[in-house]
């Protein structure tokens, strides 16, 4: 054979792109990684979605219904209220307990919690420790404010129950939310006439 049909023959050098190596391959890694990490945090988030609840008397009344309690509920409230969590809480070694949250004019929120024969234990439970502070009467009847100072837990435990439940408000409004608030409760049967009523 020829010098020359020797040196066409001669293998071709293989292309650019196949002679990188692993250290070629982590900067590009790094280097999308870093791109991807710009775009997510200027992806604008939500930190929360409040989604007010459609029917909490039909909630209410479902609950009730089930364990033969005449559940209260706030009736009447100013615009600005709204339920966010209505619920019936079962715990191990504790009393069921319905509990209806609503968020508050000016960004406080407010809760009542109710049981059948709830003990001093569960009134603790419900005013996350919170301190005796005094009575206060609303609309005739007597209340105890409790303070939990620590955490700006306010609440205010009914001396008598209400439809033989009972009553804790509490939350993380002002006095005057909480006492409006636990102004505005009626046992569901009454409720349910008022509303039919109008």
């Amino acid at each position: 054979m020829s010098e020359t049909a020797t040196q066409e023959q001669a293998p071709a050098p293989a292309p650019r792109r196949l002679r990188g190596g692993v250290r070629s391959m982590v900067i590009s890694m790094v280097v999308l990684l870093a791109a991807v990490a710009v775009w997510v945090a200027m992806v604008p988030r939500v930190s929360s979605v409040s989604t007010p609840i459609a029917d909490p008397q039909g909630i209410a009344r479902e609950v009730g219904a089930q364990q033969k309690w005449d559940i209260a509920i706030p009736v009447g409230l100013p615009d600005g209220w709204a339920a966010q969590n209505v619920t019936l809480l079962t715990f191990d070694k504790q009393p069921a307990t319905w509990q209806a949250g609503y968020d508050a004019p000016n960004g406080g929120y407010v809760a009542v919690f109710q049981t059948k024969d709830g003990d001093a234990t569960w009134v603790q439970q419900q005013t996350y420790s919170g301190q005796p502070a005094g009575p206060v009467t609303i609309d005739g009847v007597t209340w105890t404010k409790y303070d939990r100072a620590s955490k700006d837990q306010k609440s205010l435990v009914r001396s008598t129950p209400l439809s033989g439940l009972s009553t804790v408000v509490t939350g993380l409004g002002s006095w005057e939310q909480l006492q409006q608030f636990a102004g505005a409760l009626q046992p569901i049967s009454q409720a349910l006439k008022t509303s039919t009523a109008s």
